[in-house]
């Protein structure tokens, strides 16, 4: 299946206080991807992914940051197995659909192990003037959709240490969430 998908993603100030009514996606994702090369189209990152019971590969074009073409492809929870037995890098989250204005739905990544207090937000829209129309909850944080690609190179193999120098370095500060101080 392929769509185009348009969105935008935030850091969190903090988590919404109600977010415990909203039960977690359990997301295991590994990554076929090489920072230091891009394609005629402006991305060489593959992706696979178990998101709940849903087993799936997946492919991001497009040079625009805001705006890409995703391809999906539904695949058997044993190819699935297969792949991630060689996949170069792995990391989990979990996601929460979380309502906000307009009967929106936005998607909150909370990540887990190494990238645990790590957290963002994203939100998809219809069309570019919605998005450009969109104003942030006030418990948003900074916009990174222009960075998200180049902060999340390798987020298999690094730490959320790691993560929060890459952040210092576009003088951002990082600061840990968690759903339990919610």
């Amino acid at each position: 299946m392929e769509q185009i998908e348009i969105e935008r993603v935030f850091l969190i100030k903090r988590l919404p206080r109600d977010l415990y009514k909203y039960k977690p996606i359990a997301i295991d994702t590994g990554d076929f991807y090489n920072p230091d090369k891009t394609d005629e189209i402006g991305v060489d990152h593959l992706t696979i992914r178990r998101k709940g019971d849903h087993y799936e590969i997946r492919k991001k074009e497009g040079n625009s940051e805001y705006k890409k073409i995703e391809h999906t492809i539904r695949i058997t929870k044993e190819e699935f197995d297969l792949l991630m037995s060689i996949v170069p890098q792995r990391h989990q989250k979990n996601m929460y659909l979380y309502p906000i204005s307009d009967g929106r739905i936005c998607e909150i990544d909370v990540y887990l192990g190494k990238l645990a207090g790590y957290a963002r937000v994203e939100i998809e829209f219809k069309n570019e003037e919605e998005m450009k129309n969109f104003t942030p909850p006030e418990w948003f944080g900074i916009e990174i959709t222009e960075l998200n690609h180049s902060i999340h190179k390798n987020l298999g193999e690094i730490t959320f240490a790691d993560l929060k120098k890459r952040y210092n370095e576009k003088k951002i500060e990082l600061t840990p969430v968690s759903v339990k101080n919610n």
